[in-house]
């Protein structure tokens, strides 16, 4: 039988994060054989990473449960802290366990809010044309600092060509209607998409004009 290639993500997931010294005593993937667990950038009290009972155990079964959790959500995309953070809450995972699980994640890369950031704003402004100020609100929604969504922002392109080729579409499919509703329907899709007023009257006025 073939291998699964989502297993085989999952494995080089879970040995990124292993490979990961935690504050310099110990590897994190035997998470807990050194005598630091990361939390908040703070060390566990001593000995506690020997207890199967603590939250950041690779004995303690709700922690075992969140990592694979984890692991199988970054298989399928990339997430940011926040929206990781949700998901494993909201599957009753303890909160002192999510916590330790995402500062390993993080320090191994796997978990990166700048990277997040800059790729939902790629795929979002190429996929369906939202414009700069709909892609802040995304980013606020997905828990990103405004620190790390001004930096994925910072090199967005101008919004009124998104603007026009939506513009464009919907022009398209509202020909065998009178202006003034075309007028009034493509502002409201460019409205939905966080268009400024004055680039979305533009566009549609120019989506309609070009086809005079």
């Amino acid at each position: 039988m073939a291998p699964d290639p989502r297993e085989e993500l999952i494995a080089s997931l879970q040995a990124a994060v292993e490979a990961v010294p935690a504050s310099g005593d110990g590897p994190l993937g035997a998470e807990g054989t050194g005598d630091t667990a990361v939390s908040g950038g703070a060390p566990a009290a001593a000995g506690a990473a020997a207890d199967p009972s603590a939250p950041g155990s690779p004995e303690n079964p709700d922690y075992r449960a969140a990592r694979k959790r984890a692991y199988s959500l970054l298989a399928m995309r990339d997430h940011s802290r926040a929206e990781l953070r949700e998901k494993l809450l909201r599957k009753e995972h303890a909160g002192d366990s999510v916590e330790i699980l995402l500062d390993r994640l993080e320090a191994s890369d796997l978990l990166n809010d700048r990277r997040y950031a800059q790729q939902l704003v790629r795929v979002q402004r190429e996929q369906k044309g939202l414009s700069a100020s709909a892609l802040q609100r995304r980013l606020r929604e997905k828990g990103v600092s405004d620190e790390d969504a001004r930096a994925s922002l910072e090199d967005l392109d101008d919004d009124f060509p998104h603007a026009l080729a939506l513009a464009r579409r919907k022009a398209a499919s509202t020909r065998t209607l009178d202006r003034d509703t075309r007028l009034r329907r493509i502002l409201g899709v460019l409205g939905r998409r966080g268009f400024a007023g004055g680039t979305a009257m533009r566009a549609a006025q120019e989506a309609l004009d070009e086809e005079c």
